[in-house]
């Protein structure tokens, strides 16, 4: 890929979870525990953590690689 697709997927990405942020289907719902102690906006949240961490591995990884210059 080059390097302006690689811009593209990152503000794709970027934009998908400013959207997913919000969690505006969790909202108001009374949902049981899961795994008896997990409230589901938390596990949402932090799954939501570990994909904004994929996208910040993925731009840092692909997009500021700073080139080899010696």
């Amino acid at each position: 890929m080059t390097r302006k697709q690689h811009k593209t997927v990152f503000w794709t990405a970027t934009g998908i979870l400013s959207i997913l942020h919000v969690d505006f289907f969790n909202h108001g719902i009374e949902d049981p525990l899961l795994f008896g102690w997990l409230p589901i906006d938390l596990a949402y949240h932090s799954l939501w953590v570990v994909a904004a961490t994929g996208v910040v591995f993925y731009c840092t990884h692909f997009i500021w690689r700073v080139p080899d210059e010696y």
